[in-house]
């Protein structure tokens, strides 16, 4: 990872803080970043099937895969929003910085706003 994407993933953990309106751990903050495959994380993942299924979903579509804790929060974080009535457009503006970190990173190109769009997606799709 890149000097500048560290800071990017930690910006975008804060980002997911406001979406979930919680804050990371101490030990998760300072934990150095990974990028683990879906296929290692399954053996010792925590995540139960809607949140693997959501995992799978997004790395499926193209988007480097998140950690465990992240994949939750962003889909509690989603569906929060969409079961409270939060409309599309400013659930998709509050994914913007997390989906900028992940289109950089992406190895097939995807928008900033196409992969907002695959976090909501998905996330409605497979774990809402």
């Amino acid at each position: 990872m890149t000097p500048g994407g560290r800071g990017r993933l930690i910006g975008c953990g804060l980002v997911l803080t406001a979406i979930v309106s919680t804050a990371c751990s101490e030990a998760t903050a300072s934990d150095p970043p990974s990028t683990p495959s879906v296929a290692a994380t399954t053996a010792a993942s925590h995540l139960d099937a809607r949140g693997l299924r959501y995992k799978e979903s997004l790395t499926g579509a193209g988007i480097p895969a998140l950690p465990d804790d992240t994949v939750m929060a962003l889909a509690n974080g989603i569906c929060g929003q969409l079961s409270e009535g939060t409309d599309e457009a400013t659930i998709l503006a509050h994914l913007t910085p997390m989906a900028q970190f992940a289109s950089a990173t992406s190895d097939i190109g995807l928008t900033t706003e196409q992969v907002a769009q695959v976090y909501l997606d998905a996330a409605e799709a497979n774990y809402c």
